[in-house]
């Protein structure tokens, strides 16, 4: 009797635990890895109470400079989905995602149908990229050596010497025809929600209903932060400010306001001599009131930038370094923003 009935209490136990397996297989979420934290928060908004995506780059470090570490390569390599938004903005993505198995799911945002696409800008405070040849793309490291080589064997030799260097940045630093920061436009974060729910709800049909309820709520929160920057911004959309790089300008054709040049002219490309002198000039003629720090590069220029102006110095984030990692993060990322703006403009 004894024996019979630890049989089956065992025989219940192992019902319950095979069962249990095989609710957990059923349930389990998709791995889904992200490339920087608008594009994770967006995802783990819709995953709400199905699974958390991981995040291969940092929110303190700018996605055009990022190496993958040997845990996010792993990460990776490990996800049914990946989704980032291009090769422009994250180069160093491109090859480890040409890599993965075939089966992988590869989400390229900054290529969505839909979404309101700005030309990288060129002219004037906004010169840049592969067209310059001046002494724009000046590295802080190289400065002290251009100036003493200049000193040293005259200005015909240090042309030639930084046209070098501008040659070795062109390649690393190209955007593209198109600027790649997509995300800092609320309306196509709107566009990114419905295709990172369409995926994910492709590649996990159980939780489809899941995923959409949870894109209806962030659309729903998403619009009315939208909507109550646009009033908040009204009152200083005319004010002129300079930006650290030029990552905003979808934000600015979003809400109307008025960046009218950048600090650098590369990601990561500290402003030479020449530049140092041409934004001074730029802060007086155009009487601007804010110069944007931004919190993924150093801002030691500024406080020379600024000195003997009325221009005061406050800050910008485009991935949201001082905010919790999370599904809000992207809504409180553009809250942010206004907040800086109305704060150091008004």
């Amino acid at each position: 009797m004894k024996n019979r009935t630890r049989r089956t209490m065992l025989a219940a136990a192992s019902a319950l635990f095979l069962s249990t397996v095989a609710n957990h297989a059923a349930q389990a979420a998709p791995k889904v890895a992200t490339s920087i934290a608008p594009v994770y928060s967006i995802t783990a908004a819709i995953m709400k109470d199905v699974g958390t995506p991981s995040l291969l780059i940092d929110q303190a470090t700018s996605p055009h400079a990022a190496k993958l570490r040997p845990s996010d390569a792993k990460a990776l390599q490990e996800a049914d989905l990946v989704i980032w938004i291009g090769e422009h903005l994250s180069p160093s993505l491109e090859k480890p995602i040409e890599t993965l198995p075939e089966n992988a799911q590869i989400l390229t945002l900054g290529e969505l149908d839909g979404l309101t696409e700005l030309a990288v800008r060129t002219g004037g405070n906004w010169e840049k990229h592969v067209h310059d040849h001046d002494d724009h793309h000046d590295h802080d490291a190289h400065e002290e050596d251009h100036d003493e080589h200049e000193a040293d064997h005259g200005d015909h030799e240090h042309d030639e010497h930084e046209h070098e260097h501008e040659d070795h940045d062109h390649d690393a630093h190209d955007h593209g025809d198109h600027d790649p920061h997509v995300w800092l436009d609320p309306q196509n974060g709107l566009t990114m929600a419905k295709a990172i729910t369409a995926a994910l709800s492709k590649l996990d049909a159980e939780n489809a209903d899941k995923y959409a309820a949870n894109e209806k709520a962030f659309e729903e929160k998403l619009t009315s932060t939208t909507q109550s920057i646009k009033a908040e911004l009204a009152a200083v959309r005319d004010k002129p400010y300079i930006v650290f790089h030029d990552a905003y300008h979808y934000y600015e054709n979003r809400f109307g306001i008025s960046a009218v040049g950048s600090v650098m002219l590369q990601p990561g490309v500290a402003p030479g001599v020449a530049r140092v002198r041409e934004i001074r000039s730029k802060l007086k003629e155009l009487n601007v009131v804010c110069i944007m720090a931004e919190p993924q590069f150093s801002d030691k220029i500024l406080s020379t930038l600024i000195e003997g102006t009325d221009t005061k110095i406050s800050q910008l984030d485009p991935l949201g370094t001082n905010l919790d990692l999370g599904p809000n993060l992207y809504v409180e990322l553009m809250r942010y923003n206004a907040d800086k703006l109305t704060e150091c403009l008004q």
